[in-house]
């Protein structure tokens, strides 16, 4: 098949796009790097982002998308209801993943996702020991604020939760495996499952090297990144104590300070991992697999 040119997949997007809209569950068009099991091609397609993908048996012969659209291949992306968003940095109730907290003593992180206590079946939210901990300073029960005392929030009117149990962080040689900590919300109805900009997870799944990668924070919002590495040793700077984390995921740069505690999928909205670290040039993450062990818990 002959390649294309941006020009001329362009004009394809141009002469397609109303036939496109008009197709049920389509909320929009565009171009961009097709994405096959989790990973990049390098080829550039029609992308056509569905409000939730359906099985093909399961369409009408109209609102089908073809693989190829005037020689051009086209990449069937799942993307949600899309509306007007709030900024993570503001209260909101009901909270969701993405969204500014924080242990009331720390400035503000990020709530990864909502998970389950697998003995009490209680709803718990997931983030970081550095978030919702204030770094093992913290005592059970402690409030956690929404959102963060950095973006405004105060213990009187913005407690949304208090802190249930935390992996502690080890400083010195001892290697960690996770920072991680949930809290219990004061009532369920003031947190949400679903993660801005992303939807509600679906299960999880181990990280690979080259799968594409993406996260809701407090301060960077919706961003995409990919695995670079699933064995990574890193010494975190913790305000001028070290600690060492083995078998991390490290990906590229996707994040910046008080996004820690998000929580990183993959394109099928799985769950790979707890971002908690980073730098200018990449971000470091807990294989979610090790957090929910530790921790305890599983998706609701």
């Amino acid at each position: 098949m002959k390649k294309q040119t941006t020009a001329e997949i362009s004009k394809v997007l141009k002469q397609s796009e109303a036939r496109l809209l008009g197709k049920s569950n389509v909320v929009g068009v565009g171009i961009g790097e097709k994405i096959k099991d989790g990973k990049r091609t390098g080829k550039t397609c029609l992308k056509v982002y569905v409000e939730k993908k359906v099985a093909a048996e399961k369409l009408s012969k109209s609102d089908f998308v073809p693989s190829l659209i005037s020689e051009v291949e086209t990449d069937v992306v799942e993307v949600g209801k899309i509306r007007p968003l709030v900024s993570n940095r503001q209260r909101s109730r009901p909270a969701r993943g993405g969204a500014s907290i924080g242990h009331y003593k720390i400035t503000a992180g990020t709530l990864g996702c909502l998970v389950k206590d697998k003995k009490t079946g209680k709803t718990m939210i997931l983030s970081n020991n550095h978030v919702l901990a204030n770094s093992n300073k913290a005592k059970k029960g402690d409030a956690i604020l929404q959102p963060g005392a950095a973006d405004g929030g105060k213990v009187k009117k913005d407690k949304i939760a208090q802190l249930e149990r935390w992996v502690k962080v080890g400083f010195g040689k001892k290697a960690n495996v996770v920072d991680a900590a949930v809290a219990l919300p004061l009532d369920d109805k003031d947190v949400s499952p679903e993660i801005s900009s992303v939807g509600i997870p679906k299960g999880t799944i181990k990280g690979k090297v080259g799968l594409v990668i993406q996260k809701t924070g407090r301060t960077t919002d919706h961003t995409l990144g990919e695995i670079k590495d699933v064995t990574a040793t890193v010494r975190v700077d913790y305000d001028g104590k070290a600690a060492l984390f083995r078998n991390q995921i490290m990906t590229s740069a996707m994040s910046q300070g008080g996004d820690s505690g998000s929580l990183i999928l993959d394109q099928k909205r799985q769950a790979v991992g707890l971002l908690f670290a980073g730098s200018d040039l990449v971000t470091v993450c807990n294989p979610i697999q090790d957090v929910f062990k530790l921790l305890m818990c599983e998706f609701r």
